[in-house]
């Protein structure tokens, strides 16, 4: 934080003779304040030529014989985009220095500096300025400085400096330091005394710093992190960083949780020319959970060549509640398995090639170990697609061998071929697709059951996929409507498949894709007989500016004319002759709102099998409303491949950010399982802005499990506009749970 700090305040007092460039989003942090203009007029920078003449004028001039020059009056020397106001100036055109005493105010395209006296040579690069008062526009910073000296190109010293970018005559935050040394050779500067205070209170002091001025990375502390949970107690992080090496670094992370103990947690990262990755480890001795804990992460890439790819991926936690128990939200809290995997890859303009092993970890102590996915040791792919073959043919191809192992389930390895060939007829008013798949399975088992433990299975399949694409120019709109059919049959003769174990596939959930799709499973255990038409009807607006799509509307239907006999282990056979009715929407003609959604409806029950609502709004004076609703019945769904059990579904989720003045806006968020009447998500927060810093408060309660524990917390953090934030990541928080909530802090700072 405080390195970050230091960096921006001498770098930009450095502009005093030279100009510095900075970088910004757009999105202005500093629109609060009076002049928050002037930060963003600074950002377009021209380059000044070391060679661009100095020009100067003054009511009065003369020049004695040794050449040196007094001007007085209204005195201005400009040279470039830069600009010397002061009531007297002297130039002495032999060594070209210059001496400006007088009301003294420089500036450039971003800095203005303020003294009563100020020294520069226009060749070399001294320059020095006493009692200094400046602005740097691009941060908005400003402050003091009881002596400027710089006495080389590449190093400046600065005595009794501040920094702040609150608005002149608010000292709401304030940095100063007694000394500081800038050496750009070594991208280092050195603090002494560096103090902050936040409303007059001191919240950081040092007595010595060192922190970069450049890109090149330094060792140091980081922001820390505070907060409190109802599970782990008051919790606090202080992250150190290690730049070990120009392609190394990592950073330690001591963290205490005053109910559980000391967390270590660490990160190390490295770049090399054709790989890179990072290690992670977290270890607690666990006072509330009475036992050691830890977590351990391993990611590694390496590009042998542009063709060649090594990829690695290991994770290995101590227990099963440790995401429950350590985790910061329902994303980690809710973690089932956790993955293990080495691939291999290999791709041509034409070939796939994947070579994996994988395995995974159970850190959901509710599932059996039946329930844990299949190892996959190892895993073979090729996958190959030739487009606008001879005679206009699109041609596919899949070849998979993967040997399956399982503890308590049926294992052994799988062999599966596919080829498949297409004859696309395309031009801009229609599409005919016909294509023809012929796959082939056989398997190698070790089963106990008494059923054959070679089974094998090869199947044809045919289709015709065909549409049309009508359009319509609203002009008075501005806006072009389309009108799209689409018809899609599929044919796949029956095959006996309920000898066949279970490793990876389970059937898709349906909905508007769904009517396209050549197979309703994924995976190879089982491929779905079919004698079908989808049928299906689109139309879209869209605006004929930009091409975005404004509306769009879908509805269809598949209609099957025999029965559908393969099936899940455990799943009844299907004798309708249609499908669900499936309907999608989007509205979205304003820029400010977008309504999206989808829905299942079973014409022959006359019910609803699944919806989803989702909206979304945001005002000019940034009022975020979200509200989405999400229903699945369980009785008709699929039964869950990793649980073993159909699941339903019906939650709500509305959240808010709601502007109540110019400094004040409220935060909340409610997720609902309306299906187990309990609360997912609580949360509730006010969050106050001034021009220079800002506080976020909230408090939190989510679920843990299905045993409806909840984690309480409060998160309170406080940020101080070009300087840092304090306390609980909550910005963070609220950006990932707050669709439309733009906390900016990171952007910026």
């Amino acid at each position: 934080m405080l390195n970050k700090a230091l960096s921006k305040l001498y770098v930009a007092i450095l502009g005093l003779v030279c100009l510095t460039n900075w970088a910004q989003a757009e999105e202005n942090p500093y629109a609060l304040c009076g002049d928050s203009a002037i930060t963003q007029a600074s950002q377009k920078i021209i380059e000044l030529d070391p060679n661009t003449p100095a020009e100067f004028t003054a009511d009065q001039a003369k020049r004695d014989e040794s050449g040196l020059a007094t001007l007085e009056g209204t005195v201005q020397m400009t040279r470039g985009p830069q600009k010397i106001d002061a009531d007297k100036l002297e130039y002495d055109d032999r060594n070209k220095n210059v001496t400006a005493t007088g009301n003294v105010r420089s500036e450039d395209q971003q800095l203005i500096i303020e003294s009563p006296k100020a020294e520069l040579n226009l060749d070399t690069d001294y320059a020095k300025a006493e009692d200094a008062n400046y602005f740097y526009k691009p941060l908005h910073a400003r402050g003091e400085a009881k002596k400027i000296e710089r006495t080389s190109k590449d190093f400046v010293r600065f005595e009794d400096a501040s920094y702040t970018t609150c608005e002149e005559g608010d000292r709401s935050w304030n940095l100063t330091a007694d000394e500081v040394d800038l050496d750009k050779t070594t991208g280092d500067g050195i603090g002494r005394n560096v103090k902050v205070k936040f409303k007059g209170v001191p919240i950081f002091y040092t007595p010595w710093i060192r922190f970069p001025i450049d890109d090149r990375r330094k060792s140091g502390f980081l922001t820390p992190t505070i907060g409190n949970s109802s599970d782990s107690g008051f919790e606090v992080e202080t992250p150190w960083y290690w730049n070990i090496a120009p392609n190394r670094d990592a950073i330690l992370a001591p963290r205490v949780l005053t109910d559980r103990g000391l967390q270590l947690k660490s990160n190390f990262r490295y770049l090399n020319q054709k790989s890179y990755g990072q290690f992670g480890l977290e270890y607690l001795d666990d006072s509330e959970f009475k036992d050691d804990r830890y977590l351990a992460n391993f990611e590694h890439i390496s590009q042998f060549t542009p063709n060649l790819q090594l990829d690695l991926l290991y994770n290995k936690v101590s227990d099963e509640q440790y995401f429950e128990d350590l985790g910061d939200g329902l994303g980690l809290s809710s973690t089932q398995f956790i993955e293990r995997r080495g691939d291999i890859k290999f791709n041509t303009e034409h070939w796939d090639f994947l070579a994996r092993a994988q395995s995974f970890q159970t850190v959901d102590d509710s599932l059996l170990n039946v329930n844990e996915p299949f190892k996959r040791v190892p895993q073979l792919k090729l996958d190959g697609t030739y487009y606008n073959l001879p005679g206009g043919f699109d041609f596919n191809s899949e070849t998979e061998w993967v040997q399956f192992e399982h503890d308590d389930r049926i294992d052994g390895d799988r062999l599966h071929l596919g080829i498949e060939l297409e004859r696309p007829f395309e031009t801009a008013a229609y599409f005919l697709r016909p294509g023809a798949r012929l796959t082939h399975t056989e398997y190698d088992l070790n089963r106990r059951d008494g059923l054959d433990d070679k089974p094998s299975r090869s199947l044809p399949s045919a289709h015709l996929d065909a549409g049309l694409i009508f359009e319509k120019n609203l002009k008075k709109a501005g806006h072009i409507q389309t009108l799209e059919p689409r018809l899609f049959y599929l044919h796949t003769p029956f095959r006996d498949q309920d000898d066949i174990p279970i490793f990876d596939t389970a059937e898709y959930e349906f909905g508007f894709e769904q009517l396209f799709r050549d197979d309703r499973f994924s995976g190879s255990d089982r491929i779905g007989d079919a004698d079908r038409l989808s049928v299906g009807l689109t139309t879209r607006v869209l605006d004929l500016e930009d091409g975005d799509e404004k509306f769009r509307a879908s509805l269809g239907r598949i209609f099957y004319f025999r029965d559908r006999k393969v099936t899940l282990p455990g799943e009844i056979l299907e004798d309708e002759d249609s499908s669900e009715v499936a309907a999608e929407l989007k509205i979205g003609f304003s820029d400010r709102w977008e309504a999206i959604a989808s829905a299942l409806y079973d014409t022959h029950d006359d019910h609803t099998e699944r919806n989803s609502i989702r909206f979304n709004y945001e005002s000019e004076n940034k009022f975020v409303f979200n509200a989405a609703y999400r229903y699945r019945r369980s009785d008709l769904e699929p039964i869950n491949s990793e649980t073993g059990q159909r699941e339903s579904l019906e939650q709500s989720d509305i959240s808010m950010v709601m502007p109540i003045n110019k400094h004040w806006r409220a935060v909340t968020r409610w997720n609902y399982d309306l299906e187990e009447k309990r609360n997912l998500e609580l949360l509730a927060g006010v969050e106050y802005e001034t021009c220079c810093w800002k506080i976020r408060l909230a408090g939190r309660r989510y679920n843990q499990n299905t045993d409806e524990d909840y984690n309480n917390s409060i998160e309170l953090q406080l940020v101080l506009k070009g300087l840092g934030q304090i306390g609980s990541p909550i910005g963070e928080l609220l950006e990932r749970g707050i669709r439309g909530y733009d906390a900016r802090d990171d952007e910026y700072f």
